[in-house]
């Protein structure tokens, strides 16, 4: 018995492993599963590549001091972000753009806040077809929106004004502002609000004093998406702002298509770290409640 069992181990040992993990049909999957691996990165770094190279070449043409745009820059210099901060042609497109963004991310506010609240803590039927609608904006082609709306504020006299213009951007930026909030909400339990309503507090004191406590950061953040969206709109100020009313993205696209300004590479950067950085926060912002 005992020599049987020694004389088996070495052929055992010796014997060519087989099975699934060598068959030529398990190497293809894996070589195809490495392939598809190794074309999605390379998908990846194109996209990324698409996406900042225009920035990067920008931010690059905003430190020249050539008198018109070329890339490279012959010299170099900060006379395109003087001219910015001298000329006095770009402060009050900037302050318009900045006023309308604050009072679109406020009306964004006050429409989604109760909005989200009465869908996600509310019991009546079509809440799904209210939802739908308030995120359809996402869906319509902005051109196409502008159009329509064109039609509709030349009806109210609403053309060239300030108030039409903030309307039209609480439309714009509404799905935004309605999806964040909707999101940080639904990770609040609302068993805190049953468990401060049975410590005797009403329904609106536990809204205010456990939800809407909770849900500050994500308000914030709301707010600033809310802002971005208005502050970079270029095509709702170009069908129904007129000559009138002139944003720093309106500005920015008219220079560019009328007479381009060596100092909208400095500006365009400037825009780009600004917006960029407010991503940031209202990303940092948006922390899971607890």
């Amino acid at each position: 018995m005992t020599t049987t069992t020694t004389d088996r181990t070495p052929a055992l040992a010796t014997r060519p492993a087989s099975g699934p993990a060598t068959s030529p049909k398990h190497r293809g999957a894996r070589t195809l599963d490495g392939g598809t691996r190794w074309l999605g990165r390379v998908l990846v770094a194109i996209s990324i590549a698409f996406l900042l190279v225009p920035a990067i070449a920008i931010a690059i043409m905003s430190f020249a001091n050539d008198a018109r745009v070329s890339f490279p820059p012959r010299e170099w210099g900060f006379d395109r972000y003087i001219a910015v901060f001298t000329s006095g042609k770009w402060g009050g497109p900037t302050l318009l753009s900045i006023e309308v963004a604050i009072w679109t991310a406020i009306g964004c506010l006050l429409i989604a806040l109760p909005l989200v609240l009465a869908l996600k803590r509310g019991r009546f039927p079509a809440r799904g077809v209210l939802e739908g609608v308030a995120v359809a904006p996402l869906i319509i082609p902005i051109s196409a929106y502008a159009v329509g709306m064109y039609a509709v504020f030349a009806q109210l006299d609403l053309l060239g004004e300030k108030p039409g213009i903030v309307l039209a951007h609480i439309v714009h930026g509404l799905p935004l502002v309605v999806i964040v909030l909707s999101t940080s909400l639904e990770q609040i339990k609302p068993d805190l609000e049953l468990a401060a309503m049975t410590m005797g507090a009403s329904r609106l004191r536990a809204w205010t004093g456990v939800t809407l406590r909770l849900l500050t950061p994500s308000i914030a953040a709301a707010f600033l998406f809310g802002f971005i969206s208005s502050f970079d709109e270029a095509v709702f100020i170009t069908f129904l702002g007129g000559p009138g009313l002139v944003t720093l993205p309106k500005y920015i696209f008219d220079s560019v298509q009328y007479s381009v300004d060596p100092a909208i590479t400095a500006m365009a950067t400037l825009l780009m770290l600004a917006t960029t950085a407010l991503m940031l926060l209202g990303t940092a912002l948006r922390k899971e409640p607890k």
